[in-house]
């Protein structure tokens, strides 16, 4: 910059026009050369018939990403919150995620020869300029955000200033790849989940419902209105609703409120997360309440069966999906094990790998692992076959917000039970 200051002003534009007739030329070399997007399917990069990864520097930004990416490494920072509702949620989409990353390294990693680096980091309540900063420090190509919807969100509003790539795993606001253009869910959207979950009441038999929110909890508010929006549209009557500051103390006059209410509620909804849900049921219980709860995806945790889950006996909620009966879904299990010393529960391990398979496969279809080139892929449209959760696809020019199935799970004696997959 020094010598700049010491040329003339024409000296400048000549250097400049210079300079852009030259990325012009590479940019479209590379164009000529990468081709275009044939193929959205999501076979394994593991294949020797791959084309090289592509390393193309499109501002100077992304020069130590470039940088670090022409080195055979791309990082992928995970932010993994250190407190919270949702600390469990986080950890397994985290080991998850590190299992995937195995995997694929083991291979040679993207293309075989482009290893990911998985950064785990606790960005909870920096600002936007500190995010950008934590980023750049680690050459970071992509991150990975938190399910805490309030971190999450404010994470992305903070992140998408700078043009980051990111990957949700959890998708409590299927508005926010409208809002932020690098935005990329991996889990079904709220809509998706409270359908898929009063199209399960309404077979079984549950037409009537009390709701019990949460005014303190984002999370709880943002759910709560999908699935009174959705319950009302299947003509599930909606028979009352309360919040509560905590399900810890006396639900004495909560309990009141429900067996008062008429015709008397079948299931009783809340979209509290664990344990706080098992501590709601608990204290119900002790007042005699006996309905059963139907919760949301955040129940699908080892923390619900380990904090007193007998209270919540046939509970059931919405799943992010089953793993398949396949090789590499069977592969998925062993390596797990093996790694963390017990098998994943729940579907948020698998959500964990499926977010480095969608960016895996991001790679593959932008044959280029430049961030900006993955984004234009995802915008295309793509597949992404199942391994540890189901199907799911990316329609080209759409909100950003995968399409596919909706599982439901019921906790019978202390375990999870897989009851069925739904097309909301």
């Amino acid at each position: 910059m020094s010598r700049l200051r010491s040329r003339s002003r024409a000296e400048v534009l000549r250097l400049a026009l210079a300079a852009t007739l030259v990325v012009g030329v590479v940019v479209l070399v590379v164009v000529l050369i990468g081709g275009g997007h044939a193929s959205h399917s999501s076979a394994p990069l593991s294949s020797s018939s791959q084309s090289p990864v592509n390393v193309v520097p499109l501002h100077t930004g992304d020069a130590a990403v470039t940088r670090s990416l022409q080195h055979g490494v791309m990082v992928v920072v995970i932010d993994k919150p250190s407190s919270g509702l949702f600390t469990e949620q986080n950890a397994s989409i985290a080991r998850g995620a590190t299992v995937a990353v195995d995997e694929l390294n083991a291979t040679g990693g993207l293309a075989r020869h482009l290893r990911i680096k998985l950064v785990s980091q606790d960005l909870e309540g920096l600002s936007p300029a500190a995010i950008e900063g934590r980023l750049r420090s680690e050459a970071a190509a992509a991150l990975i955000l938190p399910c805490d919807t309030d971190s999450q969100l404010s994470l992305a509003a903070g992140a998408a200033r700078y043009g980051t790539l990111m990957l949700a795993p959890c998708n409590p606001d299927p508005t926010a790849g409208q809002r932020y253009s690098t935005y990329w869910p991996v889990g079904m959207t709220p809509s998706d989940e409270a359908a898929g979950l009063v199209s399960f009441m309404r077979t079984i038999g549950y037409g009537s419902v009390f709701i019990v929110g949460a005014s303190s909890s984002h999370y709880v508010q943002l759910m709560t209105g999908y699935f009174r929006t959705a319950a009302q549209r299947k003509g599930i009557r909606i028979v009352g609703s309360a919040s509560v500051a905590t399900p810890t103390g006396d639900l004495s006059s909560l309990a009141h409120t429900i067996e008062a209410a008429n015709p008397r509620p079948s299931i009783i909804f809340t979209a509290l997360p664990p344990p706080l849900v098992n501590q709601l049921a608990a204290g119900l219980q002790a007042q005699g309440v006996t309905q059963n709860v139907a919760g949301t995806s955040a129940m699908d945790t080892r923390l619900t069966l380990t904090s007193n889950p007998g209270a919540l006996e046939d509970a059931v909620f919405p799943s992010y999906g089953f793993p398949r009966e396949t090789a590499p879904a069977h592969r998925f299990a062993a390596d797990y094990k093996k790694r963390f010393g017990s098998e994943p529960v729940g579907s948020f391990p698998g959500l964990g790998f499926e977010t480095i398979r969608l960016l895996e496969t991001g790679v593959r279809e932008a044959r280029s692992a430049e961030p900006s080139a993955i984004q234009r892929a995802l915008s295309l449209g793509l597949a992404l076959e199942g391994v540890a959760l189901a199907e799911r696809s990316y329609q080209p020019g759409g909100d950003h917000n995968p399409t596919g199935t909706v599982a439901i799970e019921k906790i019978v004696s202390d375990h999870l039970e897989q009851v069925l997959a739904t097309t909301p």
